[in-house]
């Protein structure tokens, strides 16, 4: 599994955005500065479990576990005849 870069992620823009759009809302008095601080703590936290999630995923797939031994392949089965 290839994990994408975190600029390329829709999480990272929804936190983006977030972010954006709670520091807009406080800066024109419809939300608390509080609320706002709020909102972004809970949206960059939520991508930082979103990505530990995700590369965790990643690490654990057989193609990203890097073996201690020497790596043995068997050949495929020859076509059977009938």
């Amino acid at each position: 599994m290839i994990v994408k870069a975190g600029l390329r992620t829709t999480e990272f823009w929804v936190t983006t955005l977030t972010a954006i759009g709670a520091l807009a809302a406080s800066l024109a008095g419809e939300l608390a500065p509080r609320y706002a601080a709020i909102a972004s703590a809970i949206s960059v936290a939520a991508y930082a479990i979103s990505r530990a999630i995700t590369k965790n995923g990643a690490l654990s797939s057989p193609s990203a576990v890097a073996t201690t031994g020497p790596v043995t392949t068997t050949a495929p089965n020859p076509p059977q005849q009938v």
